[in-house]
């Protein structure tokens, strides 16, 4: 069966099914200008802190998993500007979830990955964080076209990031498309269904490594 096929009969039957609706939206604008994170952010207390205004990220030792911290905002389409500066750390993910959203793994709806040289837009909710999707990739008859079928639900492109640079990232999401910026060019594109799920709740960075920082927030979200 083709990975169209798959998606048609396996995957998606019920993935469009929508969590339910919000009524707000709105603005988030953060320049980290304190001493300490604060009430509006959520992650553990001892992988970020604040210094010379910066949010400071640091994934803990023996960790398991990325630093992550999060902030809420209800909305469908968003534009996100931040700074970003690699001082050790190896890779961060900036994520959007819908925390009430059952049909994908931790609410996952999409993402941008970033590792030094490297930068991927995904679709979280159809590919990769889909439960069925997960369950049928534990079938090895159907392993290789799931794979296939993944591969088209991202796309990447190269940027090479420099230890101690702040660079500046856009990233936009708006009905089916998101795309990433960096600098004001834009280094990768994609346009997949999961990314038009009409409820996303929150937003925020999985940090893995030691350190990175990011600065002036800001976030405007519409339903």
């Amino acid at each position: 069966m083709s990975p169209d096929g798959i998606l048609k009969r396996s995957i998606l039957s019920g993935i469009f099914l929508t969590c339910a609706a919000f009524a707000s939206s709105g603005e988030i604008s953060d320049d980290f200008e304190r001493s300490e994170v604060g009430d509006a952010w959520t992650g553990h207390m001892y992988s970020f802190s604040i210094k010379d205004g910066a949010l400071v990220a640091s994934q803990l030792p023996d960790a398991g998993h990325g630093a992550v911290i999060r902030t809420q905002l209800d909305f469908r389409n968003m534009k996100i500007d931040f700074d970003v500066k690699f001082e050790g750390g190896e890779r961060f993910n900036f994520v959007i979830d819908d925390k009430n959203c059952e049909e994908v793994h931790a609410g996952h709806i999409c993402r941008v990955s970033i590792t030094r040289n490297r930068l991927t837009v995904q679709d979280d909710r159809n590919g990769a964080m889909n439960l069925k999707l997960r369950e049928l990739r534990k079938q090895p008859e159907k392993a290789a076209e799931i794979e296939a079928f993944l591969e088209t639900t991202k796309s990447s492109g190269d940027f090479e990031f420099l230890d101690g640079r702040w660079y500046h990232m856009q990233v936009v999401i708006e009905n089916n498309q998101m795309s990433a910026s960096l600098d004001g060019k834009i280094v990768a594109k994609l346009t997949s269904p999961g990314i038009a799920h009409p409820t996303k709740t929150q937003f925020g960075f999985t940090v893995t490594g030691r350190d990175i920082l990011f600065d002036n927030v800001v976030a405007v979200g519409t339903k």
